[in-house]
């Protein structure tokens, strides 16, 4: 069997996904990259809903009581608990490059960081269902030692259509398939954001293993995750899984 398919099984199964439709959560989040890209982290404790399948997933309150910030299909916007659109964007992406992207090295304005949490936050919430999105290539990798065991790796290359960090990916899974590391180059914080995501304490949820404590570090020399900084660490509890009404829609 391929690893894929092993590891999808593993964190609930193709059954399982394709009846979800949403998790929602409560996320607290910190790290040095929200203490200075976004002073203030109005992402400190809140509360999380990621579509499965469908691009969009939502926090409240942000970035204040009363207020949503919302990704969704590649833009974003800020809506009142009513629904009244209060700001948007709707190609956030190409503002983090260039020009407009000198402001962002050292500052995010709301929209921003709706975008990039937003993202982020989607892609992790779908994995491992996420990498059977159209286009997504995936090839079993060599396995890295750890300790006295090894890890096994797929390496992802994300098509066009999906937002996330870089289109090159690494996944690393321990004895249980379980998903303990995450590679990636986080792209709108600089093409240089070579990260190391370690994922541990998984709970299963409605059927779906996740992975409920998530710290994100620089990675060194040898690929070896520093012990320092954590440039972004994430704690979620209160999961629930809300299945899907209707015919289950593929990822991406």
């Amino acid at each position: 069997m391929p690893l894929l398919d092993e590891v999808i099984e593993a964190h609930g199964g193709e059954d399982a996904w394709s009846r979800a439709g949403r998790i929602r959560l409560r996320a607290r989040s910190g790290g040095l990259l929200l203490r200075t890209r976004a002073p203030g982290n109005r992402l400190a404790d809140v509360r999380i809903e990621a579509a499965i399948g469908e691009r969009r997933a939502t926090a409240r309150p942000f970035p204040a009581p009363g207020r949503v910030g919302i990704y969704e299909g590649g833009g974003v916007r800020i809506e009142s608990d009513a629904g009244e659109v209060l700001e948007s964007r709707s190609d956030p992406r190409a503002l983090f490059f260039g020009r407009p992207g000198l402001r962002r090295n050292f500052r995010w304005d709301a929209l921003d960081l709706v975008y990039f949490a937003g993202y982020a936050w989607w892609n992790y919430l779908n994995h491992p269902w996420l990498l059977t999105a159209p286009g997504c290539l995936v090839a079993e990798g060599e396995w890295r030692r750890h300790g006295a065991a090894g890890w096994r790796r797929l390496d992802v290359t994300f098509p066009p259509g999906i937002d996330t960090h870089s289109r090159h990916q690494t996944f690393y899974y321990d004895d249980d398939l379980r998903l303990r590391r995450h590679d990636y180059v986080a792209e709108v914080v600089g093409r240089w954001a070579r990260a190391a995501h370690l994922c541990d304490r998984h709970r299963r949820v409605g059927g779906l293993l996740l992975a409920t404590r998530r710290r994100v570090h620089p990675i060194g020399p040898g690929g070896r995750p520093l012990p320092a900084p954590t440039l972004v660490g994430l704690d979620l509890d209160e999961i629930e899984v809300v299945p899907r009404d209707g015919t289950a829609a593929p990822p991406g």
